[in-house]
Protein backbone atom coordinates (compact mmCIF):
# COMPACT_ATOMS: atom_id res chain seq x y z
CA UNK A 1 0.00 0.00 0.00
CA UNK A 2 3.07 2.23 1.10
CA UNK A 3 4.77 1.41 -2.56
CA UNK A 4 1.40 2.18 -4.18
CA UNK A 5 0.70 5.86 -2.48
CA UNK A 6 4.43 6.42 -3.21
CA UNK A 7 4.43 5.14 -7.05
CA UNK A 8 1.12 7.73 -7.07
CA UNK A 9 2.51 10.93 -5.38
CA UNK A 10 6.02 10.46 -7.40
CA UNK A 11 3.49 10.54 -10.75
CA UNK A 12 1.69 13.30 -9.41
CA UNK A 13 4.78 15.56 -9.00
CA UNK A 14 6.12 14.22 -12.23
CA UNK A 15 3.57 15.21 -13.72
CA UNK A 16 3.56 19.11 -12.03
CA UNK A 17 6.73 19.40 -12.47
CA UNK A 18 6.67 18.37 -16.08
CA UNK A 19 3.28 20.80 -16.56
CA UNK A 20 5.78 23.79 -14.59
CA UNK A 21 8.36 23.11 -17.37
CA UNK A 22 5.97 23.35 -20.14
CA UNK A 23 3.90 26.22 -18.44
CA UNK A 24 7.41 27.99 -18.52
CA UNK A 25 8.00 27.09 -22.28
CA UNK A 26 5.15 28.52 -23.26
CA UNK A 27 5.53 32.02 -20.89
CA UNK A 28 9.04 32.23 -22.77
CA UNK A 29 7.29 31.20 -26.56
CA UNK A 30 4.33 34.12 -25.50
CA UNK A 31 7.51 36.37 -24.77
CA UNK A 32 8.76 36.23 -27.68
CA UNK A 33 5.98 36.42 -30.05
CA UNK A 34 4.95 39.88 -27.99
CA UNK A 35 8.34 40.88 -28.39
CA UNK A 36 8.20 39.71 -32.16
CA UNK A 37 4.91 41.68 -32.60
CA UNK A 38 6.05 44.85 -30.69
CA UNK A 39 9.25 45.30 -33.23
CA UNK A 40 6.62 44.53 -35.79
CA UNK A 41 4.22 47.26 -34.53
CA UNK A 42 7.07 49.68 -34.56
CA UNK A 43 8.43 49.24 -38.31
CA UNK A 44 7.53 51.33 -41.06
CA UNK A 45 5.50 49.26 -42.50
CA UNK A 46 3.42 49.26 -40.00
CA UNK A 47 2.87 52.26 -39.68
CA UNK A 48 2.35 53.35 -42.86
CA UNK A 49 -0.26 50.68 -43.07
CA UNK A 50 -1.72 51.96 -40.26
CA UNK A 51 -2.07 55.50 -41.45
CA UNK A 52 -3.99 53.79 -44.59
CA UNK A 53 -6.08 52.21 -42.66
CA UNK A 54 -7.16 55.33 -40.96
CA UNK A 55 -7.76 57.21 -44.06
CA UNK A 56 -9.85 54.24 -44.84
CA UNK A 57 -11.58 54.24 -41.73
CA UNK A 58 -12.40 57.57 -42.32
CA UNK A 59 -13.60 57.45 -45.51
CA UNK A 60 -16.01 54.81 -44.52
CA UNK A 61 -17.74 56.44 -41.96
CA UNK A 62 -18.23 59.43 -44.21
CA UNK A 63 -19.63 57.13 -46.94
CA UNK A 64 -21.69 55.45 -44.14
CA UNK A 65 -22.95 59.27 -42.68
CA UNK A 66 -23.76 60.16 -45.92
CA UNK A 67 -26.18 57.04 -46.61
CA UNK A 68 -27.92 57.03 -43.31
CA UNK A 69 -30.95 59.17 -44.09
CA UNK A 70 -31.82 56.43 -46.42
CA UNK A 71 -31.32 58.70 -50.00
CA UNK A 72 -27.94 59.66 -51.16
CA UNK A 73 -27.67 63.58 -51.82
CA UNK A 74 -24.62 63.20 -53.94
CA UNK A 75 -23.74 60.27 -55.33
CA UNK A 76 -20.94 61.82 -56.92
CA UNK A 77 -18.95 62.68 -53.40
CA UNK A 78 -19.96 59.24 -52.19
CA UNK A 79 -18.35 57.58 -55.69
CA UNK A 80 -15.20 59.69 -54.47
CA UNK A 81 -15.42 58.37 -50.98
CA UNK A 82 -15.59 55.18 -52.13
CA UNK A 83 -12.68 55.82 -54.84
CA UNK A 84 -10.41 56.38 -51.67
CA UNK A 85 -11.91 53.62 -49.80
CA UNK A 86 -10.51 51.11 -52.50
CA UNK A 87 -7.14 53.05 -52.98
CA UNK A 88 -6.68 52.92 -49.13
CA UNK A 89 -7.65 49.20 -49.29
CA UNK A 90 -5.37 48.40 -52.28
CA UNK A 91 -2.27 49.99 -50.65
CA UNK A 92 -2.64 47.84 -47.55
CA UNK A 93 -2.24 45.13 -49.29
CA UNK A 94 0.20 45.92 -51.34
CA UNK A 95 2.36 46.53 -47.98
CA UNK A 96 1.47 43.65 -46.96
CA UNK A 97 2.58 41.69 -49.70
CA UNK A 98 5.88 43.79 -49.12
CA UNK A 99 6.62 43.44 -45.66
CA UNK A 100 5.73 39.48 -45.43
CA UNK A 101 7.66 38.95 -48.92
CA UNK A 102 10.76 40.06 -46.77
CA UNK A 103 9.90 37.88 -43.74
CA UNK A 104 12.37 34.77 -42.91
CA UNK A 105 10.34 31.75 -43.65
CA UNK A 106 11.06 30.71 -39.76
CA UNK A 107 8.97 34.47 -39.11
CA UNK A 108 6.03 33.63 -41.78
CA UNK A 109 5.88 30.09 -39.64
CA UNK A 110 5.47 31.89 -36.13
CA UNK A 111 2.77 34.14 -37.51
CA UNK A 112 1.01 31.54 -39.31
CA UNK A 113 -1.93 31.86 -37.68
CA UNK A 114 -2.12 35.14 -36.83
CA UNK A 115 -1.44 35.46 -41.12
CA UNK A 116 -4.49 33.19 -41.27
CA UNK A 117 -6.57 35.24 -39.27
CA UNK A 118 -5.73 38.76 -41.17
CA UNK A 119 -6.37 36.99 -44.37
CA UNK A 120 -9.60 36.24 -43.28
CA UNK A 121 -10.42 39.64 -42.40
CA UNK A 122 -8.78 41.33 -45.54
CA UNK A 123 -10.99 38.56 -47.19
CA UNK A 124 -14.27 39.99 -45.69
CA UNK A 125 -12.93 43.93 -45.95
CA UNK A 126 -12.80 42.98 -49.26
CA UNK A 127 -16.61 41.76 -50.04
CA UNK A 128 -17.82 45.09 -48.30
CA UNK A 129 -15.49 47.20 -50.51
CA UNK A 130 -16.64 45.27 -53.58
CA UNK A 131 -20.47 45.52 -52.47
CA UNK A 132 -19.91 49.33 -52.23
CA UNK A 133 -18.53 49.40 -55.62
CA UNK A 134 -21.69 47.64 -56.87
CA UNK A 135 -24.02 49.34 -55.31
CA UNK A 136 -22.53 52.34 -56.13
CA UNK A 137 -22.52 51.41 -60.24
CA UNK A 138 -26.25 52.33 -60.12
CA UNK A 139 -27.31 55.59 -61.68
CA UNK A 140 -29.07 56.30 -58.07
CA UNK A 141 -27.41 53.72 -55.73
CA UNK A 142 -29.06 52.44 -53.21
CA UNK A 143 -28.42 54.14 -50.13
CA UNK A 144 -29.35 51.49 -47.48
CA UNK A 145 -27.05 48.73 -49.09
CA UNK A 146 -24.40 51.44 -49.05
CA UNK A 147 -24.71 52.48 -45.37
CA UNK A 148 -25.23 48.09 -44.78
CA UNK A 149 -21.92 47.73 -46.19
CA UNK A 150 -19.95 51.11 -45.20
CA UNK A 151 -21.00 49.92 -41.19
CA UNK A 152 -19.94 46.45 -41.93
CA UNK A 153 -16.59 47.87 -43.10
CA UNK A 154 -16.39 49.88 -40.36
CA UNK A 155 -16.84 46.98 -38.02
CA UNK A 156 -14.11 45.28 -39.64
CA UNK A 157 -11.56 48.14 -39.48
CA UNK A 158 -11.91 48.89 -35.99
CA UNK A 159 -10.98 45.04 -35.20
CA UNK A 160 -8.21 45.19 -37.20
CA UNK A 161 -5.98 47.43 -34.45
CA UNK A 162 -8.95 47.27 -31.70
CA UNK A 163 -5.62 48.45 -29.04
CA UNK A 164 -4.42 50.87 -31.20
CA UNK A 165 -5.92 54.71 -31.22
CA UNK A 166 -4.34 56.82 -33.62
CA UNK A 167 -5.22 60.24 -32.70
CA UNK A 168 -6.92 62.50 -35.10
CA UNK A 169 -6.29 66.81 -34.61
CA UNK A 170 -8.93 67.98 -32.06
CA UNK A 171 -11.59 69.80 -34.41
CA UNK A 172 -12.07 72.55 -31.66
CA UNK A 173 -8.49 73.72 -31.20
CA UNK A 174 -8.47 74.71 -34.96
Amino acid sequence: MKKYVFAISMAVMIGLLGAGHGAAQDAKKMKSESMAMAGMKNSPHHSVMMAYRQNVLTFAKTLRDMSKSAQLEDAGLAREAFAEIKRGMERMNEIHQSHAGKMSAEMRDKMKPMMEKMQAGRAAKSEHVLALGRALEAATPNARELEIHANALVSQLEKMMPDMKMSMPDKKKM
